[in-house]
């Protein structure tokens, strides 16, 4: 898989990464640094997410050929979906023409303007 966008999710709280690669040596690293061991991570069944559990996580997978939340866990990845959803569309519409370079700093805006979006403004 080419370039695309990963990204995680916990409440409100998002992080998305601009990579080159969905694979398993360029999205490991990235939930290992940002995720502590232990932590419940839901997911699909990509490939590069197989070794979770032996990082130390707890790994609960859905299959999306056969359902969007699996029945036996309740684990769905719709969150993430949804949130990542709402960034391509607000991201994509401010964004046309961007450089690669600065996709980062969208999305890394993007997550921080979604965490605050509910917190009480400063008063003057």
């Amino acid at each position: 898989m080419a370039r695309g966008v990963f990204g995680l999710k916990q409440g409100l709280d998002c992080s998305y990464f601009y990579v080159n690669r969905c694979d398993k040596e360029t999205l490991v690293p990235i939930i290992t640094r940002e995720c502590a061991q232990g932590s419940v991570i839901h997911s699909d069944e990509w490939p590069a997410y197989s070794i979770l559990k032996s990082l130390g996580f707890i790994h609960c997978t859905v299959n999306h050929q056969e359902n969007y939340v699996n029945p036996a866990s309740g684990t769905n990845t719709q969150g993430i979906e949804r949130s990542w959803l709402d960034a391509k569309i607000k991201i994509l519409r401010k964004t046309r023409g961007t450089t690669e370079l600065l996709v980062q700093s969208h999305l890394n805006e993007y997550c921080y303007r979604v965490v605050r979006r509910d917190t009480p403004k400063f008063v003057t």
